[in-house]
């Protein structure tokens, strides 16, 4: 392929990072964000242009969506538009954000050349969370009455009743937090060559609007994947000494005051309510609890799955289905809405889906992989709390990893003394595997 038509996929792929944060913000409608109707224009692209593939390990995350399209059998009662909405949203987010950008990244070798975007984009987004936090709790300005957002019925969300939390450009704070997850660790493609002094004027101001989202899950699931890509890394007793020193530096850190305040609000308060249900003041964490009840409820009554939306429909008609009655927020919990939706089976293959990726990128020793793993594991873990599947986060980083896994598995032909043009043909015929 032409250096011209490489440039061409990068443009869009760093247009995509651009507008990635904007899952909410600036949208045309709650299902259309400005990321969604690019990657909608570029999959027409590469579908014209011969550039859209769909390979053999894609398989398992369409038997996922075709489980739970026919688990709908199974309430047929119960079904509505909402039925045909989710389907829509799991099969465009897949197509669009997964096979699309997968399909775009095939010929590129580096995603070093992205680390650019990820960079501008992370920057554009703890600036405004940092304007947006100030103006919201000092000067009294509503966000929501200046900047678009594909609901217009958002509410302030407060910590300890002192702060409103901000959203930035996602309806909560929490999935902005997201975006913090993919982008913190594959920014460091482009300032890894930096001084540290660049690198710290630039981490240190993202790092405090990342905290000041106060997602606890966010900072619970980037702090371990983190520790865990660490552990994994250590190949020498400098390693070792360098990661111990680290993690007193920031068991030092998180004992200051502001520190307990800080971890009092956001984790702390989220256990609270498993020590004590009767505490009331913490809904969120109460209401959480109360989904994964439901969620297991479901599936006791229906192993084999109830379809895509379902539990949304539900929801929206005020019905009891098993003797459960959900809410209009659905069971937020990715893994629970993928076994409600497409039973258990559906879910083992989700999970295989997910930690086949793990497992490869953890074998491949280098920055790149290192990197996209943090973001994996940050973002698997993040989506235990959270459902939206419509988000591009975790699309792209698993989209990443088989484009890393690919160009590794690459290497080690080439190494093997084969022929060149065989290593994409062999390499797509190992991939099976994955």
């Amino acid at each position: 392929m032409s250096k011209k038509s490489n440039s061409l996929e990068i443009k869009i792929l760093r247009t995509h990072i651009l507008l990635m944060p904007f899952v909410s913000a600036f949208s045309i409608s709650p299902w259309l964000p400005l990321s969604l109707v690019l990657m909608a224009l570029a999959t027409v692209f590469a579908l014209l242009t011969a550039r859209l593939k769909f390979t053999k390990e894609d398989i398992g995350i369409f038997l996922v969506i075709m489980l739970g399209i026919i688990a709908m059998i199974f309430s047929t009662d119960y079904l509505g538009a909402k039925n045909l909405s989710h389907i829509a949203a799991i099969l465009t987010s897949v197509v669009f954000f997964f096979v699309t950008v997968k399909s775009l990244l095939r010929k590129i070798k580096s995603l070093e050349v992205f680390g650019g975007a990820f960079a501008i984009s992370l920057a554009i987004v703890s600036a405004f969370v940092a304007i947006e936090f100030i103006g919201s709790n000092f000067f009294g300005i509503k966000f929501i009455d200046v900047i678009p957002y594909g609901r217009v019925d958002l509410t302030d969300a407060s910590v300890a009743g002192q702060f409103i939390r901000p959203r930035g450009f996602a309806e909560e704070a929490g999935h902005m937090a997201v975006f913090y997850e993919l982008a913190l660790p594959l920014s460091f493609l482009y300032f890894k060559g930096k001084s540290f002094i660049i690198q710290a004027s630039y981490y240190l101001p993202v790092l405090i609007t990342f905290v000041l989202l106060f997602s606890s899950a966010a900072f619970v699931a980037l702090s371990i994947a983190l520790i865990i890509v660490a552990l994994s890394n250590i190949r020498s007793k400098s390693s070792l000494a360098i990661i111990t020193i680290v993690s007193l530096l920031v068991v030092i850190a998180l004992s200051s005051d502001v520190s307990r305040f800080y971890l009092d609000q956001t984790i702390g308060a989220r256990l609270e309510i498993f020590s004590n249900p009767s505490e009331q003041s913490n809904f969120s964490a109460f209401d959480r609890a109360s989904r994964f009840q439901d969620a297991f409820s479901l599936f006791v009554s229906a192993p084999f799955g109830i379809g895509w939306g379902t539990v949304s429909q539900i929801a929206a008609d005020s019905q009891i289905f098993a003797g459960v009655r959900v809410s209009d927020a659905g069971l937020i919990s990715l893994y629970a809405e993928v076994l409600v939706a497409s039973g258990l089976l559906g879910l083992v293959l989700f999970l295989k889906f997910l930690i086949t990726r793990i497992v490869f990128l953890s074998k491949i020793r280098n920055l790149e992989s290192r990197l996209v793993l943090t973001a994996v594991l940050s973002l698997s873990i993040h989506y235990t709390f959270i459902s939206n599947y419509w988000f591009p986060m975790i699309w792209f980083a698993l989209a990443a990893s088989d484009t890393i896994i690919r160009e590794s598995k690459c290497r080690v032909v080439k190494a093997d003394n084969s022929r060149a043009s065989d290593c994409v043909s062999i390499t797509n015929q190992k991939q099976a595997e994955i």
